[in-house]
Parts: C-alpha cells; structure tokens; sequence
C-alpha cells in the first residue's frame, strides 16, 4: 500500500479515538491495532471470516469501508489492492483535502495552469528567463531513484537541470513518489530516465532543443518513442493520468498529451 493511503487510514483512526501511533505513512504494530478495533463496528460491511484475514488485508479493507462510507464506489470489501481501490483511494483523498469529488480527468484538454509563469519556447524568450543554453544549471535530488533507461544497472540519484525548474521539478517527483510508491513506480517505468540536460539542435530543425537549456525531461524513451501517438505510447493510457496531473499542475507541458507524438517528453516551456 502506498504511504499517502496508509497517512490517510492513520488520520482516519487518529479521528475516531483509536490511537494508531504517529501518521507516519508506516504500517506497523500501533496502526495494525487500531484497524483491528475499528473494524468490528463496520462488521455488517465485511465479509465472513474477515478477522482471519493477515494485517495488511485488514488495513486495505479498512480504506475500503472509508471510501464507501463517503459513497465512493469501491467494490467487494476484500482487502485486495486493486485497481478500483486506487481509484477510489484518489478520489476519497481529494474528497477530503478539498471537500469536493475529483474532476473526470480524462474527459479534460491537458491542464493549462502556468504558477511558475514558464515562458513560450521561442529562443529569445527562453534565453530571458532561463538564460544562454547550458547555462544556469543545478543538480536535482531525486525524491526516488531513478534508473538509466538504455542501461538499467545504472542507478541515478540526480541529474542536472536548469536552476529554475529544479525545484519545480522535485515537487512533482515528490508526489509522485506519495502517489504511487517504488513498487507501482517501477511497475509503470517512471523510474526510467532518458535525460534532461543535452546541448544540442531539434531534430530535424536548427533551433534548439528544450534539453538546451535543461529545462525538458524525458521518461521510458523506448515504450513512448518520438513518433508513437497515444495508440501506442504507454504513458498514454489511464494509470498515468496522476503523473500528468502532477506535472500539469506545475505548468510543464507534456508533448503527447497536447500535440499527441514524443510521449516521453515533458517541458517547462508552454508551446
């Protein structure tokens, strides 16, 4: 279970007397046994035979019984992490932080929102705040590590990026990491690193690239490659809608979701 879900079941029971420990995002003896006296005041919600269930089943189905209390639809109250718990598990947390249910994502144009008032991409704009290519750069701490896409051996900590976008940067990688946790983060590839800073012209053109200045990233370069549109790009399917959120929210533009090629490619430069 991801750390944002276990804080939000600590919070839960923290809220209703049950004293699971610090909300720390650990699962562990104190939250285990708040669970335990939680559970039995929702036992018409629960399966029989539920209080054989292993700890962490019981916490899931804990989160369950949250999400429908909040008439979230959640499915069987199984204990299972599956798809339409995460699902659920999101909006139950919006609910919360917001009082409002989540906007459809998927039926929305990719988020225009600019809060680091990101620059166009043309050259004069882009050497005014970023400054000259190459230049101004900062070495980025990953929240997570990633891996080098071309050599999965290589594990990488930080890279550099322009100074500008580092911290910008390390928010979304940090709700990121919240979000989905290593597990799922490896699962889906968004520890697969294919680069930021590189000097060099667009491909096929003579202005320069967005990875001139460090201000473009890209992830998983062989499932989402330069051409490929959202019928075959990975990052295009549903469970990469938070990773794009993530980055949209701080203005960065993903190339696949506006202009549907080069889904690998994010950019903190609007177009």
């Amino acid at each position: 279970m991801i750390a944002a879900a276990v804080r939000l079941i600590q919070q839960s029971l923290t809220g209703e007397g049950f004293a699971p420990g610090a909300v720390d995002g650990q699962l562990g003896a104190n939250t285990y046994g708040a669970v335990e006296k939680a559970l039995p005041a929702r036992q018409s919600e629960l399966p029989s035979g539920w209080q054989q269930w292993p700890n962490s089943r019981k916490a899931v189905a804990y989160l369950q019984c949250l999400c429908k209390e909040h008439k979230i639809e959640v499915g069987d109250i199984d204990g299972y992490w599956g798809q339409q718990t995460d699902n659920a598990f999101d909006t139950l947390a919006c609910l919360l932080k917001t009082g409002e249910m989540p906007r459809p994502w998927r039926d929305d144009e990719p988020g225009n929102a600019n809060p680091n008032n990101w620059p166009g991409q043309s050259q004069a704009s882009l050497n005014a705040f970023f400054g000259e290519v190459g230049q101004n750069q900062a070495n980025l701490v990953l929240p997570y590590p990633h891996r080098l896409a071309w050599d999965l051996r290589q594990a990488v900590n930080s890279f550099s990026c322009n100074i500008k976008v580092r911290d910008s940067a390390q928010r979304v990688l940090t709700k990121v990491f919240d979000h989905y946790g290593i597990e799922k983060i490896r699962e889906l590839h968004l520890d697969r690193w294919g680069g930021c800073l590189n000097v060099r012209k667009m491909r096929g053109g003579s202005n320069w690239s967005m990875h001139s200045w460090g201000i473009a990233i890209d992830y998983d370069p062989d499932r989402n490659q330069l051409k490929w549109g959202r019928d075959r790009a990975a990052f295009a399917l549903p469970e990469y809608d938070a990773w794009w959120r993530f980055w949209e929210e701080e203005g960065w533009v993903s190339l696949g979701r506006s202009r549907n090629y080069d889904w690998m490619h994010v950019q903190a430069a609007k177009l």
